[in-house]
């Protein structure tokens, strides 16, 4: 898509993604690849600000299904949200919760959900690039 990207190869504190163009740090992005019975805590929430408010540039949060409310305290932070409405899982761990008849809200990764990730992540880099042309105005 025409962007440089570095993604955090280990979990825990810190950025998840960062995204240049032209060599131009253009968005940070930490991501929630949560189980719809995950919730969202304050401490948690207060380290995914302070991960992302540590960069100079739009600022962005990929989730799965967090909560209209959660959704909204990111944003009134002047962070960009992504839902995907899906918790993305390996087959393997995807078929251990088919048997466990709990695959609600899950998919396995595939071609399907991948072209599904670009188009939605096209559309984040949109307005990722539009916040960026406001900070520089």
């Amino acid at each position: 898509m025409g962007y440089k990207t570095w993604m955090n190869p280990r979990q825990g504190n810190g950025i998840d993604i960062k995204v240049w163009r032209n060599n131009i740090l253009v968005l940070v992005i930490e991501v929630l690849n949560w189980s719809i019975k995950s919730k969202l805590s304050e401490k948690r929430f207060k380290n995914i600000v302070g991960n992302l408010n540590q960069f100079n540039c739009p600022k962005a949060l990929i989730h799965t299904v967090l909560e209209r409310n959660d959704i909204k305290k990111f944003e009134d932070e002047g962070i960009i949200t992504l839902k995907i409405g899906y918790q993305l899982l390996p087959r393997y761990f995807y078929e251990f919760f088919s048997k466990k008849g709990q695959t609600r809200m899950r998919k396995v990764d595939s071609r399907k959900t991948k072209e599904d990730l670009e188009e939605k992540l096209q559309m984040l880099l949109h307005r990722a690039l539009i916040q960026a042309i406001e900070f520089e105005i």
